[in-house]
């Protein structure tokens, strides 16, 4: 990095010194004391350089320009003179200017929109020019668990690290009045003006709040618990919209380790993070109400970024300043150089900051572990403001978290892995406690206790789905768990109203507990059969072919059911079916399989009511009543029994069960009626 003091004097307010400046700059790079890639990283020169064509005097236009286009053949000088503005600024500055220094602007503007020798983002160039910070950034590529490792470090003023302290000192007080007056002010003023990844760089707020929740629900203390989740959702929402801004960040690829910004300031700069305009002054030169023919550099006349992604000044929130129109009133740089110099002396200790510093995954991990207990609460209000919380952390969690957390052996991977237990181990606990009702609660308890497991139950299959790929589910998720896992897979109610979510639960209980799974498809099967046995009930003599349908599920659950006006049903339907005027092949082989499937059922109950039913039939249809009867002969209703199949059935297998004391009459029926 090129020294501060090199840098300083471009700035100055003195013509004279400016240019001393510039022309020692120039110097050092002819006689090979600095290099275009030393000086290329120094955003804070090539927006001096732009401002200096923004002053009341301009000494040596020739030169600033001259070393402007050496530094724009640099591909990361030349991006991040784009990103300031550039382009439009000197495209206004162009036509103010002599012809010769029109040429070397038009030189610049020629390289800005020429395509770079090889990819901007390639390994080796992102390497060179931006030096990845932060302790988990330098870790990342041994961090195989973390998608996402650190947002790129910001550097606060003094006055911005006085405003965290304070803050958390107040959160730590003994006094609860103060402790809620700073939760308010952090979620509606602080986390709203400050980078939501602040929080995390200086995490001693965050740890606080997360304390906070730890309290006893009860009296003040409930409150308090309250605003800290409400804080704790707030920052979590400016995470998803900062991580938003990398997602979508123009010239970007997917992956989320990348910086949010693509161009960071010298450590030795005191505007490597933007800082807050304190107003915007006209030129000493220019009048009030004048406006200079020279557009602006620095200076942001807005308020400060909020944070949350949503101020519409992404560029600004990440580092970079933005250009003025010529027509507007020209600003100075908004920070006093005094107080630039003063500030470069307070740095802080950014080494130590970044070792503490605490990743997106860890805050997910901590907050659902902290938070996962307090469901348990008998409060509706209060349980869906936590579950709000919880529904937040999910974007983070899955955004920064791999699948690769379970056999992950390192620090970071245990110590992720051991939360997310431990919080899936809680949500067990919280499902048992309000799947389990007293029989003589309230009518309002009840509804309280259901409304919650399914809540729960809801947030813990979308937590398993972000974070547990299915085959690992057997040997990662705890006993409780599965057990519950289990019961909500039994719960109907719970499947018919999320499909979807109960599908999931289903696949999760295959793989984790077999033996369960087992018990619950023969459990969903029986259920499904009494289902079928009761629609089979219901349904009247109309359409053939969905009763047919519905009497093979009816005849697998009788062993469950054992209603014996099935089997009746079935054995007059299959006489219905082959006595009609217009013989129906299909439906004739549906109903002589049904018919079969009773005659040699395993039960002895059933074939005893099947023959039964059968005899029954054959009395009606051949007794002598029948003889008066005018019109369609009755008889053709025992034709089913003719079929080869089902004589082979009864002349093999019926006569020979002793069982049944009715089937021997069956026999004799017949060659009554063949005579």
């Amino acid at each position: 990095a090129v020294c501060a003091g090199c840098l300083r004097p471009l700035r100055h307010q003195l013509a004279e010194v400016r240019e001393r400046a510039l022309r020692n700059l120039l110097s050092k790079l002819e006689h090979g004391l600095l290099c275009v890639p030393d000086l290329a990283q120094e955003k804070l020169l090539l927006l001096n350089l732009l401002e200096w064509f923004n002053l009341p005097e301009v000494p040596a236009p020739e030169e600033a320009l001259r070393l402007l286009a050496m530094l724009a053949e640099h591909p990361g000088a030349a991006q991040m003179l784009q990103d300031a503005g550039a382009v439009e600024f000197l495209s206004q500055l162009s036509p103010k200017l002599e012809a010769p220094l029109r040429s070397v602007i038009d030189g610049i503007l020629e390289r800005f929109f020429r395509l770079p020798d090889a990819p901007l983002d390639s390994p080796a160039e992102h390497q060179q020019s931006v030096p990845v910070t932060g302790y988990f950034q330098s870790m990342r590529s041994s961090v195989k668990c973390l998608k996402f490792c650190t947002f790129p470090w910001l550097t606060l003023t003094t006055t911005d690290r006085h405003i965290l302290a304070s803050n958390e000192s107040s959160l730590q007080s003994s006094n609860h009045s103060l402790v809620r007056t700073t939760c308010d002010l952090l979620q509606n003023v602080i986390m709203q003006d400050f980078p939501a990844e602040i929080f995390l760089q200086r995490p001693t707020i965050v740890q606080n709040l997360l304390s906070l929740l730890t309290l006893s629900s009860g009296g003040h203390t409930s409150d308090l618990v309250m605003r800290a989740v409400a804080c704790l959702q707030q920052l979590c929402i400016n995470l998803r919209s900062r991580l938003r801004i990398v997602w979508t960040a123009p010239g970007w690829g997917r992956d989320p380790n990348q910086n949010l910004t693509r161009y960071t300031l010298s450590q030795n700069s005191s505007l490597s993070h933007p800082q807050e305009a304190h107003g915007a002054h006209l030129s000493p030169a220019s009048p009030p109400g004048e406006s200079s023919p020279r557009p602006s550099v620095l200076g942001r006349t807005g308020q400060r970024a909020r944070g949350d992604g949503q101020d519409g000044d992404v560029a600004s929130s990440s580092g970079s300043s933005r250009l003025r129109a010529p027509s507007e009133p020209p600003l100075r740089s908004p920070v006093d150089p005094a107080h630039l110099e003063s500030l470069e002396t307070e740095a802080e200790d950014t080494a130590d900051l970044q070792l503490r510093q605490l990743s997106l995954a860890q805050l997910g991990a901590a907050v659902v572990q902290r938070a996962a207990p307090l469901l348990e609460t008998e409060s509706m209000k209060v349980f869906l403001r936590i579950l709000e919380l919880l529904s937040e952390t999910l974007p983070l969690l899955a955004s920064s978290v791999s699948d690769a957390v379970w056999e992950d052996s390192g620090l970071i991977g245990l110590d992720l892995k051991d939360k997310l237990l431990t919080s899936l181990g809680y949500l067990g606990a919280v499902l048992q406690r309000h799947g389990i009702c007293s029989s003589d609660a309230s009518e309002m308890s009840l509804i309280h206790h259901r409304m919650a497991y399914v809540g729960t139950a809801v947030f813990t299959i979308r937590l398993l789905q972000t974070l547990l790929p299915v085959e690992k589910a057997g040997d990662n998720l705890p006993e409780s768990t599965k057990e519950e896992l289990f019961l909500l897979c039994m719960d109907v109610p719970f499947r018919l109203a999320y499909p979807g979510v109960h599908e999931s639960a289903v696949a999760y209980l295959e793989q984790a507990s077999p033996d369960k799974h087992c018990l619950y498809q023969r459990a969903a099967q029986s259920a499904c059969f009494m289902e079928s046995t009761c629609a089979f009930v219901r349904e009247g003599e109309g359409n053939f072919s969905e009763l047919l349908e519905l009497a093979e599920q009816a005849i697998h659950g009788l062993p469950y059911h054992k209603h014996l006006p099935v089997i009746q049903k079935c054995v007059q339907i299959c006489c219905n079916v082959w006595k009609s005027a217009q013989p129906n092949p299909g439906l004739q082989k549906e109903s002589l399989n049904v018919f079969l499937k009773l005659l040699s059922h395993p039960l002895v109950f059933v074939r005893t009511e099947t023959y039964t039913c059968t005899l029954n039939i054959v009395k009606d249809c051949l007794g002598v009543q029948n003889v008066a009867r005018p019109g369609f002969p009755s008889c053709l209703g025992v034709n089913f029994l003719l079929n080869t199949r089902v004589l082979y059935e009864i002349s093999a297998f019926g006569l020979q069960d002793q069982a049944e004391a009715s089937m021997c009459n069956i026999p004799g029926t017949h060659c009554y009626y063949c005579k």
